[in-house]
């Protein structure tokens, strides 16, 4: 097979093939982590960019796949499916900068920060608020298991059925637009201290309701009641983190669980999430980790992961390729 690279080796330099060269195996070793599994295949590497496309701008996009088209057409001469495949994928469709606002929020809370916070909290509680109690509660146990905030309004202490040891089952908000791993996801409690557990019953119990509209009051509730202490607290006395929100708390928790464990199907597990790219790309990074979490996925939850991660690109792939592909 004639490569198109080789062709234009006369004017690309050996740093610029070296560059190649380092994103590809850069994106590679991201990939295996993302899945939780070694050795990814030019194959696997080629669906998986491909996969990535939609999320990335449209020069992120053309770096990537130059680099894998480089490699691919170097190293791979005889893989013709991916090299077409990844020949046949443009950048037009794709934006030319990222219109994302996520980055408008705090992904960690600094101590400081959370210590600023409690204080105007207590002051609150002390001052007869009647969400301050119910928001403390929740900003302590979303630090220790991680739960969007809405979650908190449908989950519930059980037992697992597997080991008998104490679980929180979780309802994931998720899960009606496919973005979660399965109704529901749980996860051992049994390593958490008596004031531990204490933050999460009483966020239980704070949080607790019959239905939709009144998850909705409390949800507004809590907001309200969150912003009114930041006002009071961070955003008039201080410049950092003044964009901190109920979220940053589960933000937070990811980061310590990227500090925590090295599989990232076993932070998507925990999160409830159904592709482990999610926690990878868009919450907390592992530099801003404080802590090693003492929750655990149960193994239920984990296999959902992997069920619901490698059935998406089952269907991914043969929709692209007719299965010439595979993983």
């Amino acid at each position: 097979m004639r490569s198109a690279f080789n062709e234009t080796t006369a004017t690309r330099s050996r740093k610029t093939e070296r560059a190649y060269v380092s994103r590809y195996h850069a994106l590679k070793k991201r990939f295996e982590k993302e899945r939780g599994i070694d050795n990814f295949s030019s194959d696997e590497v080629t669906a998986h960019l491909i996969f990535l496309k939609s999320e990335l701008t449209m020069a992120s996009w053309r770096v990537y796949k130059a680099a894998v088209l480089y490699v691919l057409e170097t190293e791979y001469p005889d893989n013709e499916h991916a090299i077409d495949a990844l020949r046949n994928e443009s950048s037009s469709d794709l934006k030319k900068t990222s219109n994302k606002t996520s980055g408008k929020k705090d992904k960690r809370v600094d101590l400081s920060a959370w210590a600023a916070l409690s204080a105007g909290i207590n002051r609150r509680i002390e001052n007869g608020h009647k969400h301050a109690k119910g928001l403390m509660h929740v900003l302590k146990a979303t630090s220790l298991v991680g739960l969007r905030p809405n979650e908190w309004c449908f989950s519930s202490i059980s037992k697992h059925q597997g080991s008998g040891r104490p679980v929180l089952r979780v309802r994931n908000s998720k899960h009606s637009n496919g973005r979660a791993n399965g109704e529901f996801r749980e996860m051992f409690i049994d390593q958490l201290n008596e004031e531990e557990m204490q933050s999460i019953e009483g966020a239980l119990k704070y949080c607790a309701c019959q239905n939709p509209d009144e998850a909705t009051k409390i949800q507004k509730a809590l907001k309200n009641e969150f912003e009114a202490t930041r006002s009071e607290s961070i955003t008039r006395t201080r410049q950092s983190q003044a964009n901190l929100t109920l979220y940053s708390f589960r933000h937070q928790f990811i980061a310590d669980a990227k500090k925590t464990f090295e599989n990232l199907v076993l932070i998507s597990a925990l999160s409830g999430h159904s592709s482990t790219k999610t926690a990878f790309k868009h919450y907390g990074k592992r530099r801003s980790g404080r802590s090693l979490i003492k929750v655990i996925p149960t193994p239920e939850s984990v296999e959902a992961v992997q069920k619901v991660t490698l059935e998406t690109y089952r269907q991914f792939l043969a929709k692209r390729r007719g299965n010439e592909f595979t993983i």
